[in-house]
């Protein structure tokens, strides 16, 4: 029997755990057991006087089970239809089913169960004993969900677990707890890391004031700053969006997060260079002149190759230590982002244009 057993996801934490729904949360108890003993007619029978509770059109398959409750086989609906009435149940049936234990996260199981096609699968405990089914629409809306949280907690709104809800209230308590919260609520769900924007804020400020005088020489500089920041904080807050999508999807764990690191790297320096080069020559055709030219290329390609490295490693950093990558990545990620940016651009720039370098 193919059981995807209970397992971490990469992204989960001891704090981040109280937001994951296990397959025992989300699992249907509308399924129709069988036994073994039955024939394809007698299954049917048993089919059709199942309990009003038991929904027919949500029912694909009938389960297999022994004395014990335990799960033997799975025998598709259509094929006891197509079946002599005298065939053994135990002839038509697939003994070794794709299972899931009750305890696995749902998020990863969906993950694991989407290259099967599976319509519903049928769910068992430690004992092996049959207890549930859940359907494959059921843990879509389980990974929708729980992305949905992810982007939430990214953008600094750091929702706090919900227990008791079933999934089709979820996405209504949150809503909820989002606008109709109390004032005092809300700002404690979205105020903590922008309180880091805020620092990383002070901190970019500080280092532009350190290179007053730069801007006092060469008042152009203060032309292209916003450019060559906005760059960087795009291509940093798309590295950090694609960093948390691959561990949420599973896509990115310890075995490759060197290899998909470098590769984004490589990919910021890339983007560096062409937009880089663009905004270099249309400077130089602007300005006329070659060391402001130099100075927003050079930029422009530095700052986009380490945005591109701090988007992925600083989720990876913050998640290594314990914490929610989506909650706290995106405030450092800006701050570090924002003052490294300030010092490539002036520093290049002292060494480049001669009026302050001399």
């Amino acid at each position: 029997m193919a059981s995807l057993e209970a397992q971490n996801s990469p992204s989960t934490t001891d704090e981040a755990a109280a937001y994951e729904l296990s397959i025992g949360d989300v699992m249907s108890a509308d399924f129709v057991s069988v036994s073994p003993e039955l024939t394809a007619g007698e299954a049917i029978d048993r089919f059709m006087r199942s309990p009003p509770a038991v929904e027919p059109r949500s029912i694909y398959d009938l389960y297999v089970v022994d004395d014990f409750g335990r799960l033997v086989g799975v025998v598709s609906l259509r094929e006891l239809l197509e079946a002599p009435e005298h065939h053994a149940v135990t002839a038509c049936m697939t003994a070794e089913p794709v299972v899931l234990d009750a305890s696995a996260h749902a998020k990863q199981a969906a993950l694991e169960i989407a290259p099967f096609h599976l319509a519903a699968i049928p769910v068992i405990d430690e004992q092996g004993a049959l207890v549930g089914v859940v359907r494959a629409g059921t843990l879509l809306d389980v990974v929708e969900q729980e992305s949905s949280e992810d982007m939430l907690r990214m953008h600094g709104m750091d929702l706090p677990p919900l227990t008791g809800a079933t999934l089709t209230a979820v996405d209504s308590q949150r809503s909820t707890m989002l606008l109709d919260a109390s004032i005092a609520n809300i700002i404690r769900i979205r105020l903590p890391w922008l309180v880091v924007a805020l620092g990383g804020g002070f901190l970019a400020g500080g280092v532009i004031g350190v290179f007053e005088a730069a801007l006092e020489a060469v008042v152009i500089l203060a032309f292209f700053l916003p450019l060559v920041m906005d760059m960087g904080g795009n291509i940093g807050s798309q590295s950090s969006t694609i960093f948390i999508r691959g561990v949420v999807l599973g896509h990115i764990d310890r075995r490759n997060v060197v290899r998909r690191i470098v590769k984004e790297v490589i990919v910021g320096a890339v983007i560096g260079l062409l937009v880089g080069a663009i905004a270099g020559v249309l400077a130089l055709l602007w300005l006329d002149r070659l060391d402001i030219g130099i100075v927003v290329f050079g930029s422009m390609v530095a700052t986009a190759t380490l945005a591109a490295l701090i988007g992925f490693l600083i989720p990876w950093l913050v998640y290594r230590l314990g914490q929610d990558p989506a909650a706290a990545s995106h405030p450092i990620v800006t701050t570090i982002k924002d003052v490294s940016g300030l010092l490539i651009y002036f520093g290049l720039a002292t060494l480049v244009i001669a009026e302050l370098a001399g």
